[in-house]
């Protein structure tokens, strides 16, 4: 992965993490594999409880 490309990663989760999401049972490996074949990473994380 280009740095580029991990700086979109690291700020893509991070701010779905500020909206409310977390990927505590996620793996680094699984977010870049999702990330890389243009899956939302929603899709892998679990809303925040309130």
């Amino acid at each position: 992965m280009e740095m580029e490309q991990e700086f979109e990663l690291i700020a893509l989760v991070y701010q779905l993490e500020e909206a409310g999401y977390r990927f505590a049972n996620v793996s680094d490996e699984e977010l870049h594999q999702a990330f890389m074949n243009n899956q939302d990473l929603r899709d892998l994380a679990v809303p925040r409880a309130a």
